[in-house]
This record gives C-alpha cells, structure tokens and sequence, in this order.
C-alpha cells in the first residue's frame, strides 16, 4: 500500500508518464492533490491503513481461526488436556501480535515513501505525530477485526468472515453518509485517522467493547458448540 501510494503521487509529479496511462493518470492526480506535504501524506496513509489494513487482518484472523475447521484439526485440538480458554487466548495473542508487525511494516515502509517523494513539511513533530495517529488506527482496526474470529469459528473457514467483512465496509460507508458514524465500531477507525471531531469516549468505548463481546461470544461457542469435525 505505501509503494502504491507513492508510484500514483510520482505519476502525478511527471505528467509525460501519467498522460500515457488514462485513468490511472487521474487517479494519480488526485492522490497527489491529497498528499501534498507529510502531514496530508500521513493523514492519507492511515486512512488507506484504515481500510486495506481491514482486510489484511480479517485474513489473519479468518486464516488462525477458521484453519482449524478447513484441514479437521479442531477435534484433535480440542481432545488435548488444555483449556479451550488457553487454545483461544493463544490464538487472539498471535492474531493482534501479526496485525501489529503487519501495521509497524506499512508504516516504516510508508515513511521511507515519503523520504524519496521528498515531501516537503517533514519536521520530526510532524511526522512522529502522523506515525503515532496511523499505529493508533490499526489498533484500533485490529480490536474491531478480533469478533470475526466468531464468524470464522461459525462458519467453520473462510468464507463467511470474508463475505461479513465487505458488508461491513458498505455498512460504515452507510453510517458515514447518514451521519453517524460515531456509533458504528468499524467506522470509528477511519474517523479517527481523519482526525473528525465527531468521536467520543463513548466512541471509543464501543471499539473496547465490540473487541471484548467479539472475544467472549468466540469462546463460548468454542465451549458449547457441538464440534463434531
């Protein structure tokens, strides 16, 4: 994501090549008119981080949760002499602990971006503000993403996370149109990287809370669930 950002802000900066590449060119244009300096390049960023970085995790945590389910391994999982409770709690502590390198990785590599486009604006306030404004959105993606370990565990794979994570998108650009995104926990993360005055302790009270439900209705199914496979 971060090459991808910078490629299109290149393209836009050597209009011969642009010119050459038709929509891509307008494309370019416009993320180049977004990203201007480092502070705008860094709002930017953690937006994309925001949204691409949903998928990339929920893929995470489809793959740790519903794996199990696609190869036959649960019951066998299961059948050992350790707590369901610890077999989860491993697996929440892997997921969050991939999301974050996955997370510090965009960002190093979206700040050697910036450093060869040479954006101007890039005083050490400024870019260690965006940083920490970007590393706070994927955690805050990564605490709404931990519930889909439930559909994975639903679902028994893949693909219900999957299909549940692009109505999820749609839903919290629905609420961002109505007005109140604020309340819809997978909309707060994209709110929060764009700086919106309209976020709360309440907001941020149901990303915790969502994260928490998530985490618990997973391990009572786990617990209660009839795993026959």
């Amino acid at each position: 994501m971060p090459l991808s950002i910078a490629i299109l802000i290149l393209l836009a900066r050597n209009p011969e090549i642009s010119q050459k590449l038709g929509l891509i060119s307008d494309k370019a244009n416009l993320m180049a008119y977004s990203a201007t300096d480092w502070s705008s390049y860094l709002i930017l960023f953690a937006e994309i981080i925001s949204a691409g970085g949903f998928f990339f995790f929920i893929i995470t945590v489809s793959w740790v949760f519903g794996r199990e389910f696609a190869d036959g391994t649960l019951k066998d999982m299961l059948a050992v002499p350790v707590p369901r409770s610890s077999i989860l709690l491993a697996k929440f502590i892997t997921v969050t602990g991939w999301c974050a390198v996955m997370a510090v990785i965009m960002l190093v590599f979206g700040l050697f971006a910036g450093a060869i486009m040479q954006l101007p604006g890039g005083s050490m306030s400024v870019i260690l503000h965006g940083s920490v404004v970007a590393f706070i959105t994927a955690c805050l993606i990564i605490a709404v993403v931990l519930p889909f370990a439930f559909f994975a565990s639903v679902g028994r794979g893949f693909i219900l996370p999957m299909a549940l994570a692009v109505l999820t998108l749609i839903m919290a650009n629905l609420m961002m149109v109505v007005g109140r995104a604020e309340y819809f926990p997978w909309a707060i993360p994209i709110l929060f990287a764009q700086g919106a005055s309209s976020l709360t302790p309440l907001s941020y009270g149901i990303v915790f809370g969502t994260s928490v439900v998530g985490m618990i209705a997973t391990y009572l199914w786990w617990k209660y669930a009839d795993q026959n496979r």
